[in-house]
């Protein structure tokens, strides 16, 4: 197998977990094979966008600190 191919697997593999995870698709981890923005484009949709999965889960509202 190609180095490339290989290395472009370990990346887009883990990221792919991440984005199903989070309810979105995982068709946008194919971002992180473009070079030098990709991974930081990807980092970044993963940080502001709103997470499907996690709107109806209770668990993980803030309280507030008294």
């Amino acid at each position: 197998m190609d180095p490339l191919t290989l290395l472009g697997l370990l990346i887009v593999v883990p990221v792919w977990r991440a984005y199903d995870k989070a309810g979105l698709s995982p068709f946008l981890s194919l971002i992180v094979l473009i070079p030098l923005a990709g991974p930081v484009l990807a980092a970044a949709i993963l940080a502001f966008a709103a997470w499907p999965k996690l709107e109806g889960d209770t668990r993980l509202q803030y309280r507030r600190l008294k």
